[in-house]
């Protein structure tokens, strides 16, 4: 990483190494949601024939879908030791 590429800790706010500790974690969130009408399709091709045929002659679509993002952000190795809500992370990451 760059030197412009270092942020700030996105749960604390303070820089990366401000207890001394060198590691840190630099994450990407995605909010995802399935498209129903893709997993209704798998379905019933997979009831017609069986899981493995329908895989190789389905289309392969995607049955989820991203919403946004995805945000990237830096946490500090303290925070990143300590339980957190990811959707709220992911809320402060986007802000």
């Amino acid at each position: 990483m760059k030197r412009h590429e270092i942020k700030k800790c996105v749960i604390c706010g303070k820089g990366v190494m401000h207890n001394g500790q060198i590691l840190f974690y630099k994450i990407e969130i995605s909010r995802m949601a399935v498209d129903l009408g893709a997993v209704q399709r798998l379905q019933g091709l997979e009831m017609m024939l069986n899981p493995a045929l329908a895989s190789v002659m389905g289309p392969d679509e995607d049955i989820a879908m991203p919403i946004g993002g995805p945000d990237k952000a830096l946490i500090c190795d303290a925070c990143a030791m300590k339980s957190t809500c990811l959707a709220a992370l992911h809320e402060r990451i986007a802000e």
